[in-house]
């Protein structure tokens, strides 16, 4: 009996140990079969997504491009002679009318000829007249005359030449402008090698900015154009002037220049700009979100909205803006485009929107 008792014992021991490793494992596949029929069918599961109803729109064909600020007018002022300097008459950095004095040059010995050759001019011209009065009488020759006449002639021109050169003593601005920083001071001996300041006109300035070759026939002389420059909010406008007559062969681009105005001398010389130049305005463009845009071997798909599912749509992509691009042809006003968790989407897939938005 006690042998039976300890059989008994023994094999209770071993069923609850096999007990205590099978029951969570058939409990967990248990709750495994339970979540599996529970959850979702993924092919069936429609994925969130948001949308965006097309509308046409007005669309500005433009296009934006780099150019550069140039001074209206720009001199190096330079010393036609090799002098020194005497006097300097004007405040860097301020604003100079045209015609006023800037550098004198010390003119000493100029002035000096000049005495001298007046002299003997006033000499010569009382000896003219004396005989004249002779050859009148018949007194003296026509050949003595004409010696006297010839050395009164040729005193005076040399008496031009040195005004000349006096005159050029006077450094003067060639026209109305700021003037710059002076490179020389009074005592300094300048040759016409020797920049004394630079004087620009920045009443108006200049714009020269590249433009692709083929945009060449898009524009012509008169037409407007606007730019912005760093620092500064303002929206600048400009006229186009010129244009150069050859491509830059490197770049296949064509240098274009405006002309804007410039009040309270904003626009500084040397300053990089940002020009928006408009091709065209299309009235009833019909644009995207660019990231709604799908790239592919030849062309571009977007998804649109229809019946609650997503159908790939091979559509005709045109003008590029910062953020929307045109669509040419594939997508209509109305139609809903799926802008978000297009990675995951396929052709017919369910959709339910999230958000839904125009613009």
């Amino acid at each position: 009996m006690s042998k039976k008792i300890k059989y008994i014992s023994v094999s209770l021991i071993l069923v609850v140990i096999a007990a205590a490793f099978l029951l969570p494992k058939i409990l967990s596949g248990s709750k495994t079969d339970k979540v599996q029929k529970s959850g979702p069918d993924s092919k069936n599961m429609p994925l969130p997504a948001n949308g965006y109803v097309v509308i046409s729109e007005e669309l500005d064909n433009s296009i934006r491009v780099s150019g550069s600020i140039v001074a209206n007018e720009e001199v190096e002022l330079r010393s036609e002679l090799s002098k020194k300097i005497s006097g300097i008459y004007f405040k860097e950095g301020s604003f100079v009318s045209k015609g006023k004095l800037l550098f004198k040059l010390d003119d000493s010995d100029l002035q000096a000829q000049m005495n001298k050759l007046l002299i003997q001019s006033e000499l010569t011209e009382i000896n003219l007249n004396r005989t004249k009065e002779l050859f009148d009488k018949s007194l003296s020759t026509g050949e003595e005359y004409d010696i006297i006449q010839n050395q009164y002639d040729a005193l005076n021109a040399e008496l031009e030449i040195l005004d000349i050169q006096i005159d050029k003593t006077n450094i003067r601005a060639p026209f109305s402008g700021i003037i710059g920083f002076k490179n020389v001071s009074i005592g300094s001996y300048v040759t016409p090698a020797v920049v004394l300041a630079n004087i620009q006109d920045i009443g108006r300035v200049k714009l020269d900015f590249s433009v692709p070759e083929k945009y060449i026939t898009a524009f012509k002389t008169g037409e407007s154009i606007s730019f912005t420059v760093e620092g500064l909010s303002d929206e600048f406008k400009g006229v186009i002037t010129a244009f150069e007559p050859t491509l830059d062969g490197g770049t296949r681009t064509l240098i274009v220049r405006a002309v804007s105005q410039n009040p309270g001398r904003k626009l500084i010389p040397g300053t990089f700009a940002n020009v928006n130049l408009n091709l065209s305005t299309i009235k009833d463009a019909i644009l995207i979100p660019t990231q709604a845009l799908i790239p592919k071997l030849k062309g571009h798909d977007v998804f649109v909205l229809k019946n609650g599912t997503a159908r790939l749509t091979d559509v005709i992509s045109g003008i590029r803006t910062e953020n929307l691009v045109q669509i040419i042809s594939g997508v209509y006003p109305g139609d809903t485009i799926i802008t978000t968790n297009i990675l995951r989407l396929k052709d017919g897939s369910p959709v339910v929107i999230d958000k839904m938005y125009t613009e």
